[in-house]
Parts: C-alpha cells; structure tokens; sequence
C-alpha cells in the first residue's frame, strides 16, 4: 500500500513537472507583454505591479509594427484558415470514404504517395507552388494561399480521416444499404457521426497549418492586403532594433483564436487522438 502511494506521489511529481516545463515559456511570453523592454532583460523574474503595463497591446493595434494594419493581418488569417479548413475536411472526407470503403485501381500506390509527401520539407514545394500560382495569375491572392494551405493540409487530414472510416464496422453500412440508403446518405448519417473525433483532429490540423504559415504567404502575398498574422509579427522586426514588449503582446494575441478553438473542441481532439492512438 505505501509503495502504491509512493508511485502515485511520483507520478504526480514527474506529471507537474512535465507541465510546467510546457508551460512556462507561455507563462513568459504573457508576463513579458506586460513589462518594459528594459526590465525583460533586467535578469529578474518578478517585479513590482506598478512597473506592469499595457501600452504593448495599444502599440499593436496602433502601430502593427510599423504598418498600422495588424487588425487586417488577423483578419486575413481568420479568412484563410477558416476556408482552407472547410475545403480540406470537405475533400477529405470524400477522399478518405472513397479509399476506405471502395476497392479502387491504385488505391495502395496513392496512399503511398500520400504518406511519402509528408515526409518532405515544405521548403522543397515553394518554388513548384510558386510558379504554379504564377501560371494560374494567383499570386498575391487569397485563392492563391488558400490552394497552397489545401495542398499542404489535404495528404494528412486524408490519412487520418481514412484512418478513423476504417475503425467503422462496414456492417454499419450493409444495415444501412438494407434501410434503403445509399452510399452517400450513409457517409453523412451512419459513418460521420461514428468518425466524428477524427474529423475534429484534421478540422484542427488544417486550421493549425493555415494559421502558423509563414513561408509560403511570405512568398505569395506581395501585398499588405494579402498578409497573415505570421507576416504581421515579422514585421516588429526592425532592421535596426526589436519591438520587444509589441512582440510578446502581439504573439499573445495571434495564438489566442487557437487557444479558444482547442477548448471548444478539447473533447473531441482528446477523444479522437486518443483513439487513434488505441487504433495505432
């Protein structure tokens, strides 16, 4: 029994600590929005209350780094995060009910190619998407970045929604088929509902590729009216010093719609990362 509650207590302790080794460049990150560029560097921790402020949250909005346009910066990513994730979980869902309940010509070599094209580096697509968008006229567009965010989101969020198709029981869609319905009324009445949690995870993928992109909207957005939230940040970067404090206050804000996403939908990611793993 003692021995029992030594394992727990050090599970406990390993569980804390594991915690609050994540936890704290965040816990930094949002103290230091509040403190003078002076005091970040000071080697102290912990100040006085009366030296905490604000204005870094004002200079974000009033300045955006020097452009003034850090509001249509969020704007832009919530537009293109938001659409590329409904086109990708759209075309995945599709795609990965085709691949896990229909025998196709090729079906294994696609899958294949899907797997072997998350093992590249991004970095290796920049100049083929670029002169892609070049011959389609899309540079310097939102149907340009979001083509590109679907490209990169679409081979995983397919493996993973196939994945969780696969986990259905396909004696699901034979009482379905003897009910009367066809293959796409059993898709979206029997199988969706089951594979719910899969979804989630890839709707939370995609929206996480679209919304952290900085290499590829750096290369295709010429203009202000086309940057994201990852371009907005750089541009607190002078070349002769660093806006610090606006930094910190504007990182703040860029990862609290991901913040809120994931707490809207803790259930279902945790559900279905879980069962994946299970699945695994």
């Amino acid at each position: 029994m003692h021995q029992k509650k030594s394992t727990l207590i050090l599970k406990y302790i390993a569980l804390i600590s594991l915690t609050m080794f994540i936890l704290v460049p965040f816990i930094w990150l949002f103290y230091s929005s509040f403190r003078t560029e002076s005091a970040m560097f000071s080697g102290k921790f912990f100040e006085n209350p009366n030296g905490l402020m604000i204005k870094h949250y004002f200079n974000v909005f009033q300045s955006g780094g020097g452009t003034g346009n850090f509001i249509g910066y969020f704007k832009n990513s919530i537009l293109i995060a938001s659409i590329t994730t409904i086109v990708v979980v759209t075309i995945s869902i599709f795609g990965a009910y085709s691949l896990s309940r229909f025998q196709l010509k090729f079906k294994n070599a696609f899958i294949i190619t899907m797997l072997l094209s998350n093992m590249f580096p991004w970095v290796l697509l920049v100049i083929p998407i670029f002169g892609l968008l070049f011959s389609m006229n899309l540079i310097d567009s939102y149907a340009g970045i979001i083509f590109t965010h679907i490209i990169l989101g679409l081979p995983f969020s397919i493996w993973l929604i196939k994945g969780y198709f696969d986990g259905v029981p396909k004696e699901l869609d034979e009482a379905a088929m003897i009910d009367g319905l066809g293959p796409f009324q059993t898709l979206i009445k029997v199988i969706l509902p089951v594979a719910a949690p899969g979804i989630v995870v890839a709707s939370f993928y995609s929206f996480m590729v679209s919304w952290g992109d900085f290499l590829f909207v750096s290369v295709i957005s010429q203009s202000m009216a086309t940057k994201t939230l990852p371009i907005g940040l750089n541009n607190f970067f002078g070349s002769t010093q660093v806006a610090w404090g606006s930094i910190n206050a504007a990182t703040v804000i860029s990862i609290i719609p991901t913040i809120l996403l994931f707490s809207m939908l803790q259930k279902w990611i945790v559900e279905g990362l879980t069962s994946g793993a299970v699945k695994g």
